[in-house]
């Protein structure tokens, strides 16, 4: 007898028609389940899986290179940016001696000057200026409290001869390489400029990082990171690890400045280059990080590595380690997988369906957040939470150290030049000449105020003073190009192309005007002084572009353009110095000209001025806000 209930199900076209159906043997659902669709998705599963097997393995080799790319590249860019910060600091020290704002002999000045760039930098931890007459001017940290300077008169000559006879063979910042600070007992890497006044040559400015420092720069990243990261010199010295942080009982001498690997407690580091069980080419591919497996009392250790020559040295290794073969598991882990997948469609084919789903989630999750990685919004995007299953543990592992890698690399680079940077495809921004204005700004009076200032102080000034300025130039359009000392510069109109480029810098530098006296009105309240600053605005062509070595290029500009800029805010300390504005601005006729018909910008004509460098004299205007007691420039 047929269920009623039921009887559409046998014809829909017809649900009311009355069928006979006849007893006989079937089988049950479980068993059709269990034997039917249990078995087919059995066979199924099994031949999607030996088919998509390559590709899958593919897929998580290219992740894993990825994520190993990425991690690397944001090590190597924290340690330029560490290190490359002492040359930014002798470079701009000797083009004030260059350009006259600093007296080479004036004790007191260099000193004061050196303090303020320390504190700017403080992974730097003394500067010397050393003149071709065997004297020099040398102040730094003893630690993070004592602060020395001496006046060494000219009596010195064969202590300075070989770093002087280099610099006089320089055009610029030169590396040179490990120098032992007998005072400080300690090995420190070593950068220095040549100074020229005028055309003659009157010495050199250096700069030293010690060890113990970058080794607590590398510590504090691997604290965030969970890897452990060694930086070795020639494969055998050891340049920074954590456990040179404290050099009291190193034993190193100026004869042996740098320990062994069989020197450093790390017994782990000590096995890099033991007989390796089988490297990791398979899983990185051939690029420049390379990976092996070695054997030691504890299992498995990996180390991956790349090598590559900067800061005056030959053979630099940077690498980092971690136990059991982490990266290896990837491929082990395709096979469990696989095997976890049979197993469960043995059991039910209704636990595989949800267990996908359950896989699937963190899954989705992943591919979102990828989605706002890929779109450079890092703000928004939330770290990964952990996985009951391992493969996806691990993923989420390493996605949430590759996300911390490029929120600190954010902090480095802007964000709207990756994104050209990432819309090119690899081939970067094509060196071009194009119509941009740029903009210097400078802190009126710097010197006597960082005097007067504890170096933390003095920091935490700048980096505000650098954020209040840095979020307004943003705003506007523009690009940060670089910190000099208590200096901004900045550009518009590169690398994106901008019609309006001069209208916006000089909005920016009206909204400075109107920042900074917010910021003094607060200032006044808690006692202490007012900030001023100058400005400079030019507009004009430049070349545009990746500028630098192979493997090391920075987005900025070349050109008179940039030099008539800085010329004009260093012309402002003469020409506005009876000016009561909070940033006294001076621009060019060139950028007069784009804003001239702008009735919420008021220019006043300053006349004709021979700058430097240029043979036709420059035509300077004074801009101001003419409505003062608005809160902002639209």
């Amino acid at each position: 007898m047929v269920d009623t209930t039921n009887k559409h199900l046998l014809d829909p076209l017809s649900p009311h028609m009355e069928c006979a159906v006849k007893k006989h043997w079937r089988p049950s659902i479980a068993m059709a389940l269990s034997f039917g669709f249990g078995g087919m998705t059995m066979v199924a599963l099994a031949i999607v899986i030996w088919l998509s097997f390559d590709t899958a393995k593919d897929n998580t080799f290219a992740l894993t290179q990825e994520v190993t790319e990425v991690s690397f590249g944001s090590i190597r860019s924290h340690l330029d940016n560490n290190l490359n910060a002492a040359a930014s600091q002798v470079t701009y020290m000797a083009e004030l001696v260059h350009q006259g704002l600093l007296d080479p002999n004036d004790e007191k000045a260099i000193t004061q000057t050196i303090k303020g760039a320390l504190a700017a930098t403080p992974q730097v931890r003394g500067m010397s200026l050393m003149r071709t007459d065997g004297s020099a001017v040398q102040a730094g940290w003893f630690d993070e409290t004592s602060f020395f300077s001496r006046n060494q008169k000219n009596d010195n000559e064969y202590r300075f001869a070989s770093i002087l006879q280099d610099a006089s063979r320089e055009d610029g910042v030169y590396w040179g390489g490990i120098i032992w600070i007998e005072e400080l007992k300690e090995p420190h890497i070593s950068v220095f400029h040549p100074i020229y006044q005028g055309d003659r040559f009157i010495g050199a400015i250096g700069a030293i990082i010690s060890i113990s420092s970058l080794s607590d720069y590398i510590n504090k990243l691997d604290k965030e990171t969970g890897n452990h990261t060694y930086l070795l010199l020639n494969r055998n010295r050891v340049l920074a690890h954590p456990s040179l942080i404290d050099m009291s009982r190193s034993g190193l001498s100026a004869e042996n400045p740098l320990p062994t690997l069989n020197q450093v407690i790390d017994g782990n580091l000590r096995r890099i280059w033991d007989e390796p069980l089988y490297d990791f080419t398979e899983v990185l591919g051939n690029g420049d990080i390379k990976g092996h497996a070695v054997d030691s009392f504890a299992g498995e250790l990996s180390f991956l590595h790349t090598s590559f020559s900067a800061y005056g040295f030959d053979d630099l290794t940077l690498g980092i380690y971690f136990m059991e073969g982490e990266l290896e598991g990837y491929y082990e882990r395709l096979y469990l997988t696989g095997i976890a997948a049979l197993v469960i469609a043995l059991i039910t084919v209704v636990i595989i369906f949800f267990a996908g789903k359950f896989i699937a989630m963190p899954l989705q999750r992943l591919a979102l957040t990828s989605q706002q990685v890929g779109q450079l919004d890092l703000v928004h995007t939330q770290r990964l939470p952990g996985s009951m299953f391992r493969e996806l543990d691990t993923a989420a592992t390493a996605y949430n150290s590759m996300l911390g890698g490029l929120k600190w690399f954010e902090n480095y680079v802007p964000k709207k030049l990756v994104k050209q940077l990432m819309e090119t495809n690899g081939e970067g921004i094509i060196s071009e000449e194009r119509e941009i204005t740029v903009m210097f700004t400078d802190i009126v009076s710097f010197t006597p105020l960082s005097e007067s200032m504890p170096a933390t102080e003095l920091a935490n000034l700048l980096n505000h003073h650098f954020d209040l300025l840095g979020a307004i130039i943003e705003q506007e359009g523009g690009t940060i190009d670089k910190y000099i000392g208590d200096s901004v510069m900045a550009f518009w109109g590169a690398p994106t192309q901008m019609d309006d480029h001069a209208k916006h810098a000089c909005k920016a530098a009206l909204r400075i005007e109107q920042a900074l006296q917010e910021d003094n009105r607060q200032r006044k309240e808690m006692g202490l002084p007012a900030i001023n600053i100058r400005i400079g605005i030019h507009s004009g062509l430049a070349v545009a572009g990746n500028i630098g070595a192979k493997g090391r290029v920075n987005y900025t500009l070349i050109g008179d353009t940039v030099n008539t800029a800085q010329r004009l805010e260093s012309l402002a300390k003469e020409v506005l110095a009876n000016s009561t504005e909070t940033a006294k601005t001076l621009i060019s006729a060139a950028t007069w000209n784009y804003i001239k018909s702008d009735s919420k910008m008021e220019t006043t004509p300053k006349g004709f001025f021979a700058l430097r460098g240029r043979e036709a004299e420059t035509e300077a205007y004074e801009l101001k806000n003419p409505i003062k007691e608005q809160c902002h420039v639209k």
